[in-house]
């Protein structure tokens, strides 16, 4: 998970989110506790982050991002990877 971690500071993930806190999007883990236990949790999140999406997390749409279908795949099981934590209400 090193490697991905990586690839997610490299591609400039941690401009707009951080682990455990909102940025300007959802904290990583608030986005695992919402798609915990969801079959298409991987392919959900590697779509939004190759072709962008807007609306799951309040206004701010989330541009889709310069990585391969692979990379995408790969940042989606990092986020999943992360210890889920609901976001607060006001989230």
């Amino acid at each position: 998970m090193a490697k991905a971690k990586s690839l997610a500071e490299a591609k400039g993930c941690f401009a707009c989110h951080q682990v455990e806190a909102k940025v300007v999007g959802p904290a990583f883990a608030w986005v695992a506790y919402k798609y915990k236990g969801s079959p298409k949790a991987i392919d959900t999140l590697s779509h939004a982050i190759e072709h962008g999406v807007s609306g799951v997390w309040g206004g701010m749409p989330m541009p889709a991002q310069s990585v391969t279908p692979a990379q995408a795949k790969e940042l989606a099981a990092w986020v999943m990877a992360q210890k889920p934590i609901a976001p607060p209400k006001s989230a």
